[in-house]
C-alpha cells in the first residue's frame, strides 16, 4: 500500500512539472550532448559510404602488421612514420579488419579506420563548449554547433579518415587546460599530443611561453625578474610539475616501444641502440620523407608554382628554399616570444592560431591537411574574445582548407576509380581535373589574403591600445592629420 502511494505521489509530481523550455532552466549540457552525438552519427554515416583507399589503406596495413609484434612495431611495420601513441587505436583497427565480416565489407572497413577520428572530432564540440561555459554559454553552444557542421573537419575525418582531427581534439584539450591554468594536466596532454602526431611539436613555443606566464606571472622585461622568479618556490614547483609530468608521460609512452624495438629479432643487421632509438628518430624520418617546398599545401610556395619542387632548390647562391623556410620558422618563434614579452594582451588561442598559420604558409614540406589545426584555435579565440571579425575569418578559412583537401582527395579518387566508367560515353576527362593548377593558384591567393588579414587583426590585438576600434577610420584620420 505504501509503495502504491509512493508511486502515485511520483506520478502526480511528474504530471505537475513544467516541461517548457525557458532561458532560466535551459539544459545547455543536454544541448551540447545532442550536438556532439548528432555530429558523430553524421560523420559515421558519411565515413561508411565515402569509400577511400588513399592513405587509409596505409593505416589499415599498419594496424594489421602491429599484430606481428606490437612494441617491436618500429622494426617490422613497413614505412611506419607515426609516433607511438596512435598505434594503440591502430592495433584494434587491425584486429577488426582481420575479421572477414568487417575487413571484407568496404563500409565496415571504412568505419574501422575512421571511427576514432570521427569520435574525436565530435568530442571537440564538447571541448569548445566547455571553454565557453564560464563566459557565454549561448556563444559556446553556437560555436559547438558550427564545429559540428564544419566542412573542413567533416571532410578530414569522415571522408579522408585522417588523424588530424584526433590531433585537433588533443590540442583543444591542451589549450583548455592552459586556459584553466592546470599546468600538470597540460604537461600530460602536451606529451600525448606530440606522441600522437608529428605536427604537435609546432605548438610547443606557444605552450612553453604560456606555461611560463602561468607559473611566473607577466614575462614583460619591466615586470619580470629572473632572480626573483628562481627564488619563487611555489612557481618553480608548479613549472616543475609541468615538466616532470610531461617527461614522465613521454617515458611511459616511448620506453615500451624503444625496448621492444631494441630487443626485437627483426632487422638483425642493426645494433641494439640503433633499433632502440627508432621510435624517436621517426620524427626526423617523417620530416625527411617529403623534401618539397610544398606538397599540395596551398601556401606561399604553391602561389609561386613550387608544388612538388625539391626544397633544396637554390633561389640565390647559397640560399635554398629550405633555408628560407627555416628562417620563417625561427621568425615565427621569435614572434611568439615577442608577443609574450611585449604584448599588451594575452591569448594563447590567438597566438597559437597565428603561429600555426605562419608555419603552414611559410615553412616547407607542408601538405594539404596541415593547416586545419588553425580552425580549432581560431574558433576558441572567437569564444574568448567574442569578436565577430573572428567568425568571418573562421568561415572563410574553413572553406579554403576544405577546398585544399577536397581538390587533392577527389582528384585522386576520380583519376583512379569511378571516372573511368564515364570514359565509355565521354571523350575527355572532366574540365575541373584539367584545371586543378588554376584552382590551386586561386585558393593559395585567397589563403594568402586571409593570412594578411589575420596578421593585421592579431598584430592589433597584441600591440594596439585601441584594438576594439575600427582601423580604417583611424587610418583616414591619421592621413588627414599628416597632410
Amino acid at each position: 500500500m505504501n509503495s502504491f502511494r509512493s508511486l502515485s505521489g511520483l506520478a502526480e509530481k511528474y504530471n505537475n512539472r513544467d516541461f517548457r523550455i525557458s532561458r532560466d532552466h535551459f539544459s545547455y549540457g543536454k544541448a551540447i550532448g545532442c550536438i556532439a552525438f548528432f555530429a558523430f552519427i553524421l560523420r559515421l554515416l558519411i565515413g561508411a559510404h565515402y569509400l577511400n583507399s588513399y592513405d587509409t589503406e596505409w593505416n589499415i596495413m599498419w594496424g594489421v602488421e602491429l599484430g606481428d609484434g606490437f612494441f617491436s612495431a618500429y622494426t617490422h611495420v613497413r614505412q611506419l612514420d607515426y609516433p607511438p601513441f596512435y598505434l594503440y587505436p591502430l592495433y584494434f583497427v587491425g584486429r577488426l579488419v582481420n575479421d572477414p565480416s568487417i575487413g571484407g565489407y568496404p563500409p565496415f572497413r571504412m568505419l574501422a579506420i575512421k571511427f576514432m577520428p570521427c569520435l574525436c572530432d565530435s568530442l571537440t564540440c564538447v571541448v569548445i563548449y566547455l571553454l565557453a561555459r564560464s563566459r557565454d554559454k549561448n556563444l559556446g553552444l553556437l560555436a559547438g554547433a558550427i564545429w559540428a557542421v564544419n566542412p573542413a573537419a567533416i571532410f578530414n575525418c569522415a571522408c579522408w579518415g585522417q588523424t588530424d582531427c584526433v590531433f585537433m581534439f588533443l590540442a583543444a584539450l591542451l589549450m583548455l587546460a592552459l586556459d584553466r591554468k592546470h599546468v600538470t594536466v597540460a604537461g600530460v596532454l602536451w606529451a600525448v599530443m606530440c606522441s600522437t602526431k608529428l605536427q604537435g611539436l609546432y605548438l610547443t613555443p606557444v605552450v612553453g611561453m604560456e606555461v611560463l606566464a602561468i607559473c611566473f606571472g607577466s614575462l614583460r622585461p619591466k615586470e619580470f625578474s629572473f632572480s626573483r622568479s628562481v627564488r619563487n618556490r611555489p612557481a618553480m614547483l608548479r613549472f616543475g610539475r609541468f615538466a616532470g609530468f610531461a617527461a614522465l608521460t613521454l617515458a611511459l609512452i616511448y620506453l615500451p616501444f624503444m625496448f621492444g624495438a631494441g630487443f626485437s629479432s627483426y632487422q638483425p643487421e642493426l645494433g641494439f641502440w640503433e633499433k632502440f632509438m627508432k621510435p624517436v628518430t621517426v620524427y626526423s624520418e617523417g620530416v625527411a620523407k617529403y623534401p618539397f617546398a610544398t606538397l599540395n599545401g596551398d601556401n606561399i610556395y604553391m602561389l609561386f608554382g613550387l608544388n612538388s619542387v625539391k626544397d633544396e632548390l637554390q633561389v640565390l647562391t647559397g640560399l635554398s628554399i629550405s633555408t628560407i623556410g627555416s628562417f620563417f620558422l625561427l621568425a615565427a618563434v621569435a614572434g611568439v616570444v615577442a608577443v609574450y614579452l611585449f604584448g599588451k594582451r594575452r591569448s594563447h588561442w590567438l597566438a597559437g592560431f597565428f603561429f600555426m598559420e605562419c608555419v603552414f604558409m611559410f615553412t616547407c614540406r607542408q601538405h594539404e591537411r596541415y593547416q586545419i589545426p588553425v580552425l580549432v584555435l581560431l574558433i576558441c579565440a572567437l569564444i574568448q574574445l567574442a569578436d565577430r571579425r573572428l567568425l568571418t575569418l573562421f568561415s572563410l578559412q574553413s572553406m579554403v582548407i576544405f577546398f585544399n583537401q577536397f581538390r587533392i582527395l577527389s582528384g585522386v579518387r576520380e583519376n583512379k576509380s569511378w571516372w573511368n566508367y564515364y570514359r565509355y560515353s565521354v571523350s575527355s576527362s572532366p574540365e575541373w581535373l584539367n584545371s586543378r593548377n588554376d584552382f590551386a593558384f586561386i585558393n593559395s591567393l585567397i589563403n594568402f589574403l586571409l593570412f594578411a588579414a589575420s596578421a593585421v587583426l592579431v598584430g592589433r590585438f597584441f600591440f594596439d591600445d585601441e584594438f576594439d576600434k575600427p582601423l580604417l577610420p583611424r587610418f583616414r584620420r591619421w592621413i588627414n592629420e599628416n597632410r
